[in-house]
């Protein structure tokens, strides 16, 4: 009988530790499962050489097509040794982020596009409550161009070059006027605006930068910044060297190429200046030389 119990005895802790080794081993198992290496997870490329992450990354600017699909801009690119990195912004919504369905969707159209998936970094640049520059709009070029000046940021100690940019508005950039969207040929010199940037700025003086959105706070008065009698009128050299002065009640000014001339609220020329007549000037805002510049320059007839 004895034996009988201590043979059934070393079934059972034959049986129990058969049962341990078997529950570890499922238990490892799903452990192992559970703490899978992401760079197997299927959609998720951390790994490729240096040369073909460039390949696909530069393609990344030419793919217009499939940004414009996706209403997203392509803003800039780059790439380190591991990984690309690509910053777009939305078409007419700046201040919106994709949604993680939306990047999801972008980056599938993207990988079809260059041929090849690899590691990607989508950021998406959205413009704050805060502009990027607050001032006058003191000239506007033959290309529809902004000078927008500050009247109180200045680069230098002598305040002689306030801080200033000209904005190129984006084809989607919104133009406000009292919550009211203005056609960008409405808009007029001397007026007080806030403007937005797509970031990226040209470090010229002007700087020069891609508007996204501009808010007109105050429309110019057509008042100007003087008014007087022209007493003098320069035209010298020839082509991209012409110079063009204006004295205006004895006090001489410099022209520039873009300055504009207005009579009867028509476009005139410089040479549609007569001595004697009255005018009114409209300043650049910055300083460059004795002259002050004049942008444009209205004829009282």
């Amino acid at each position: 009988m004895r034996k009988e119990m201590r043979l059934f005895g070393v079934v059972v802790c034959i049986l129990f530790v058969t049962m341990l080794f078997s529950s570890c081993g499922k238990s490892n198992l799903l452990n192992r499962d559970e703490g899978a290496d992401p760079s197997k997870t299927p959609g998720k490329v951390t790994s490729i050489s240096k040369q073909e992450l460039e390949k696909y990354v530069n393609q990344l600017p030419l793919l217009k097509n499939v940004f414009d699909s996706h209403r997203v801009k392509f803003q800039s690119s780059y790439s380190n040794e591991n990984e690309g990195f690509l910053e777009i912004r939305r078409i007419g919504d700046d201040s919106k982020l994709l949604s993680e369905e939306e990047e999801t969707e972008l980056r599938q159209s993207i990988y079809k596009a260059v041929g090849g998936e690899f590691p990607l970094n989508i950021s998406v640049y959205t413009i704050g409550d805060q502009p990027g520059l607050t001032g006058k709009i003191t000239a506007i070029d033959e290309k529809g161009r902004f000078l927008v000046v500050s009247s109180n940021k200045f680069l230098d100690k002598e305040m002689k070059m306030p801080e200033a940019a000209w904005y190129t508005m984006s084809d989607d950039a919104n133009i406000e006027f009292e919550g009211k969207p203005v056609h960008a040929r409405d808009v007029r010199i001397g007026s007080i605006v806030k403007v937005w940037s797509e970031g990226m700025m040209l470090t010229s003086y002007p700087g020069q930068t891609t508007g996204l959105r501009l808010e007109i706070m105050t429309r110019d008065n057509g008042i100007g910044d003087a008014r007087g009698n022209v007493t003098r009128l320069e035209k010298t050299g020839e082509g991209v060297n012409t110079e063009r002065t204006i004295e205006v009640d004895g006090v001489k000014h410099r022209l520039l190429p873009i300055t504009q001339v207005w009579v009867n609220d028509e476009n005139a020329d410089f040479s549609d200046i007569e001595m004697g007549e009255s005018v009114k000037i409209w300043f650049a805002g910055y300083e460059i030389g004795p002259e002050k510049i004049v942008t444009q320059v209205v004829i009282e007839r």
